[in-house]
């Protein structure tokens, strides 16, 4: 092996890991301001629009929350997970007043609660109970919106 090629291969090891640090910072920053984003949406946003917004912010939840997790920040996950079933309560609410995109919302929540269900299960066995119970509320708030987009 030529002496002058070890320097080389370990300068580019180091370049791509602090590339990748970059990256994932840019990345959970951009996913904070789309959360953000999407909350001053939903305080802002007609009756119509409500139901789909927040399940498309309980997505992103779903997202930060593992991020979070991977992490190892418990405190902001656990309010994040608070922050899920809220926005998952409040996509329920206004279907029941709005009919408009809610096989969307559904659709949206369903995948969420199934992605959530994925990341509790390479958890610590003693955090799965709270995300268990916050996949019920996502769970129960889809299978509400389902019978509104039936009952029609």
């Amino acid at each position: 092996m030529k002496p002058w090629l070890l320097p080389i291969a370990i300068v580019w090891m180091m370049s791509t890991a602090v590339a990748a640090d970059k990256k994932e910072a840019a990345s959970s920053e951009q996913q904070a301001g789309r959360v953000e984003q999407l909350k001053q949406k939903i305080a802002h946003d007609s009756e119509r629009d409500i139901c789909i917004n927040s399940a498309d912010l309980v997505r992103e939840l779903v997202e930060q929350f593992n991020n979070q997790m991977n992490a190892g920040e418990l405190q902001p996950a656990q309010m994040t997970l608070d922050e899920i079933g809220a926005y998952s309560d409040k996509a329920r609410e206004a279907a029941k007043n709005s009919h408009h995109k809610l096989k969307q919302a559904e659709l949206t929540l369903h995948k969420s609660a199934r992605r959530l269900a994925d990341i509790g299960q390479a958890l610590a066995v003693e955090n799965r109970q709270a995300i268990d119970v916050v996949i019920k509320k996502i769970e129960a708030a889809d299978d509400d919106i389902l019978n509104q987009v039936f009952k029609d």
